[in-house]
């Protein structure tokens, strides 16, 4: 395989981090563009902590560090941040993919891979949703994600760049650190309070664990031209909030767990995933059962 020099923005995050360890252990050169410090050093990483959001500093860095790839995985991470600041959403999210863009147009970048959202979605009809679904986002933040997914599309469609965007449902596992309701439990649980959650009796959710989130990111950079922009990534089971209770007391007996709801509770549906396994020969691998169970191993170390 090719060695390549890959830019991962956001290489300090849920995703940006495991990414790069991994794509370093196999041979890869990574310029990580995030202003947080990683967690902890990983060789073969160069770090760059500003220039993120700035169109003459991603051009420069592209030119200096010769990148090859983009993996862009920085900027606000899901709808539950900066609820207050629309503006701040759409710049981070919205304007820096679109300078990424134009930069790795410019610069001829061989691969770029865009880390979206099932937020692009929004409203879904029945699933199982498959990627040519209609985008009807219900918050700002989704909104950026659909409006970058159709960026990056046009800029695939009228100027060649082989771009690819991989719609990630909700992500759970190490180093998470925004509000996710398996940590909840899984915190709780450990801390001997109880868990009461105001919302998702009966609904069921496509959780993806990390680690699966990553191996699909490394497969849709690796893979040769895909037929399609979009795909879809989640875990291969759907499990309701109950069976997820279930399997985090089954683990952590403290664990009191109350879940609560109404009809008018948000629904998830399921994602269709025979796309990723068509064009990148991707599959998931963690169950919800294992995901908790490496979850909670990681917490307890």
């Amino acid at each position: 395989m090719t060695t390549d020099t890959i830019l991962i923005t956001g290489s300090s995050g849920l995703v940006g981090y495991p990414l790069s360890k991994l794509l370093t252990v196999r041979g890869d050169h990574i310029v990580g563009l995030d202003p947080a410090p990683p967690p902890e050093a990983v060789p073969g990483v160069t770090c760059i902590e500003s220039g993120f959001g700035d169109y003459e500093s991603t051009c420069a860095l592209l030119e200096r560090h010769d990148i090859t790839k983009i993996v862009h995985a920085g900027g606000i991470s899901g709808p539950m941040l900066s609820r207050d600041a629309p503006h701040h959403i759409t710049k981070t999210n919205l304007v820096s993919t679109l300078d990424l863009a134009e930069a790795a147009h410019r610069h001829g970048i061989a691969r770029f891979v865009y880390c979206s959202s099932v937020s692009a979605y929004g409203i879904m009809d029945e699933g199982p949703v498959r990627e040519d679904a209609p985008l009807r986002p219900e918050s700002v933040y989704g909104a950026t994600k659909a409006a970058s997914d159709h960026v990056l599309m046009a800029y695939r469609a009228e100027y060649g760049l082989d771009a690819v965007g991989l719609r990630y449902s909700t992500v759970y596992g190490p180093r998470r650190a925004t509000d996710c309701v398996i940590r909840t439990m899984i915190e709780d649980a450990m801390a001997g309070r109880p868990t009461r959650l105001p919302q998702g009796a009966g609904r069921r959710w496509p959780f993806v664990y990390v680690d699966d989130v990553v191996t699909a990111t490394v497969a849709a950079l690796d893979a040769p031209t895909p037929p399609q922009y979009a795909y879809n990534v989640a875990g291969p089971d759907y499990p309701s909030m109950e069976q997820i209770a279930e399997r985090v007391w089954s683990e952590l007996r403290t664990a009191d767990i109350e879940i609560r709801g109404n009809p008018d509770d948000p629904i998830r549906e399921r994602l269709d995933l025979s796309a990723a396994e068509r064009d990148f020969g991707w599959t998931p691998d963690w169950t919800i059962e294992a995901g908790i169970k490496a979850y909670i191993d990681w917490f307890r170390r």
